[in-house]
């Protein structure tokens, strides 16, 4: 499970708004210093992200709570995400040079249109599952309500 603490801003129902900072993946990293990418992160500042879950708790407004995403959804969405697309580009490309290449009498063209056809069908999908997709195991999670202590000394 993934975990990332956020600021709860609104209440709405029986539903959370929750703010968490936007991090690249090099602010964790121990080469950041020696890397070009690390340099080139630092350059953009943090974002913050407002995400919408399911309370599980009672919070209340400035209140931090810790989210989680299950590992095997980070998986399927990735895979949503890179595969799906670049399956349907080359079923385009396939479709194009078996079929529409020999029954239209084309070239290379052909087969290349039918590769950026597929290309789009597949980012098609892709936005048409991700909206489908958006808070059911795909989305974040409420697990807890961070408790500050205090500092008796």
């Amino acid at each position: 499970m993934s975990e990332e603490l956020a600021t709860v801003v609104a209440i709405d129902g029986q539903y959370a708004w929750v703010e968490c900072e936007r991090r690249s993946a090099c602010s964790g990293c121990h080469q950041q210093s020696n890397c070009g990418t690390g340099t080139v992160a630092k350059a953009f500042p943090m974002k913050q992200q407002r995400l919408r879950v399911v309370l599980t708790a009672e919070v209340s407004v400035g209140q931090q709570v810790r989210l989680g995403i299950p590992q095997a959804s980070i998986l399927r969405g990735a895979a949503l995400v890179y595969v799906l697309p670049l399956f349907c580009l080359l079923a385009g490309a396939l479709l194009g040079q078996l079929w529409l290449a020999p029954l239209l009498a084309g070239g290379e063209g052909i087969t290349i249109l039918s590769c950026l056809l597929g290309g789009l069908i597949g980012f098609s999908l892709v936005r048409y599952f991700s909206t489908r997709l958006d808070q059911g195991a795909y989305g974040p999670r409420m697990l807890g309500v961070v408790l500050h202590t205090r500092n008796l000394s």
